[in-house]
């Protein structure tokens, strides 16, 4: 295990104190448990395919768009939807 380190005014650090007795946890723990739920929040965030929620609407809002749509019955068909 490492040791991260940070600075924090001590009106922040007081805080931080108080929410972890409050919990019933000393202030490591706590920083800790904020870190790692914040981490976690983020990282569900990213879908299977790698990409942010964000993101993958975005594509399939483009692909909406996207006038080249099949199904296709022939080559040609297809190269003259992409050339649209």
């Amino acid at each position: 295990m490492t040791t991260v380190s940070f600075k924090a005014e001590e009106s922040f650090k007081a805080k931080l104190e108080m929410l972890a007795t409050k919990k019933g946890i000393n202030t490591s723990a706590y920083i800790k448990m904020i870190i790692t739920k914040g981490i976690n929040d983020d990282l569900s965030e990213i879908t299977e395919n790698g990409l942010t929620v964000a993101e993958e609407l975005d594509i399939l809002s483009k692909e909406k768009e996207d006038k080249a749509h099949g199904p296709f019955k022939t080559t040609k068909s297809i190269m003259n939807a992409l050339r649209k």
